[in-house]
């Protein structure tokens, strides 16, 4: 399946961003813990309507701004244009 996003959004791809592998804790936690969230993250864009942004360009953008949608099996991540803080050269 794929999106087409429209008006002021960008498709992008979060899983660029540098993923830190966790250790194993020697201190016990409760199952429901997550540790506090980065609060920007990169993404790479995977389509631009207004062709801004080239897909495969690396962008920092507030990681609480990426939305999630889930269509039948796919996930897909959406941001709008202007909530883009800086191109990764």
């Amino acid at each position: 399946m794929k999106l087409k996003p429209m008006n002021n959004w960008i498709q992008v791809d979060p899983s660029c961003s540098d993923v830190e592998e966790s250790e194993p804790s020697l201190i016990a936690l409760p199952d429901d813990y997550r540790p506090t969230q980065k609060p920007h993250k990169s993404v790479s864009v995977v389509s631009d309507p207004e062709s801004v942004y080239q897909p495969g360009e690396v962008l920092v953008v507030p990681a609480h701004l990426i939305h999630e949608i889930e269509l039948k099996e796919d996930n897909f991540y959406l941001l709008e244009r202007n909530h883009v803080m800086a191109v990764i050269l």
